[in-house]
């Protein structure tokens, strides 16, 4: 990833995606905003304890760091689903950040349209198809993947805008990594009732005689079975990088939220 500074922000852009005129993006830190502690200091979340003034000045600044608009930019009330919504023309824009509800993934044909998806341990992703000019932004924890939220995405693209996978280009945001997320045997049971073995020991690894999950090789491991070949992931592990990301796992109720954004140009 690149590391930029704008509108002074600390922002993260992807290698991959930057060299395309047709989008911009960018993955927030938690540097540059106006939320005191424990969220200090670019917390994008109305949903913690945070005053809603300072999320919405955090994310006026984070968007016209990027060249959006708030008032234009979709958010969702994210609730770990497969549920997709399709921003088009009809679309009725509340000026001030609608948020669309029960929804973890956002696609758009249309230019000027900021999509934004938070975070504070999952992963976000942003798909970018160059040939029909297609957007797509969507939230991931172990929820969401097993309930295969890539595949739904591209299976909206595809159906909608006639994207092929191959043409796809995407970009994952910083997350918790394996090293940090113990899981309990419930999960570890969800896990292989969804994947054969050889899934199984991509994502699972022993650390001190417990299960840890790699939320990030699952991830891999989908978008390579979906015929994506063109996928970047951001090496760093929301729970160790205290100064630059908020992580739930770490912090639990503390945590504020980072985000991707983007949008069509």
């Amino acid at each position: 990833m690149i590391t930029e500074k704008n509108n002074g922000l600390k922002i993260l852009k992807f290698e991959n995606l930057c060299g395309e005129a047709g989008l911009k993006h960018g993955v927030s830190t938690r540097s540059g905003g106006v939320s005191p502690e424990p969220y200090a200091s670019l917390n994008l979340g109305f949903g913690t304890a945070d005053l809603s003034e300072n999320v919405t000045e955090n994310l006026t600044l984070f968007c016209e760091a990027l060249g959006g608009a708030f008032e234009k930019t979709v958010r969702m009330r994210q609730a770990y689903t497969s549920n997709v919504r399709v921003i088009g023309p009809d679309f009725e824009f509340s000026g001030s950040a609608p948020a669309i509800p029960d929804c973890d993934a956002l696609v758009t044909n249309l230019k000027g349209v900021p999509l934004l998806a938070l975070s504070a341990d999952c992963g976000l992703t942003v798909f970018y198809d160059p040939t029909h000019s297609v957007l797509a932004v969507c939230h991931s924890g172990w929820r969401g993947a097993m309930l295969d939220i890539y595949g739904q995405v591209i299976s909206v693209m595809k159906l909608r805008f006639g994207t092929a996978p191959a043409d796809l280009i995407a970009g994952v945001s910083p997350m918790i990594s394996a090293e940090n997320y113990p899981v309990k045997d419930d999960l570890l049971e969800k896990f292989r009732l969804f994947y054969p073995e050889d899934v199984t020991r991509k994502c699972l690894i022993m650390k001190d005689g417990r299960h840890h999950f790699s939320l990030k090789d699952l991830l891999k491991h989908q978008l390579q079975e979906l015929g994506v070949m063109n996928y970047e992931f951001a090496h760093m592990c929301t729970y160790a990088g205290k100064d630059l990301f908020y992580s739930w796992r770490r912090d639990g109720h503390r945590a504020g939220r980072f985000g991707l954004l983007a949008a069509l140009v």
